[in-house]
């Protein structure tokens, strides 16, 4: 069992790269993108690397 990136957290048990057995990625590397030409709240940002689980 994957024991993920304990230097990513995530809780999005959806993503096809969420742990399972705990709380992290098991990326090694994740890229976060935004939604507006200027970020200026947590809101305004997204995981990238995200995909559904299948």
């Amino acid at each position: 069992m994957n024991q993920g990136n304990h230097n990513i957290g995530c809780t999005v048990t959806e993503c096809r790269y969420h742990a399972k057995a705990i709380n992290n990625c098991t990326l090694t590397h994740i890229e976060v993108v935004k939604h507006k030409a200027e970020a200026t709240c947590q809101e305004c940002t997204d995981c990238g690397s995200f995909e559904k689980d299948k």
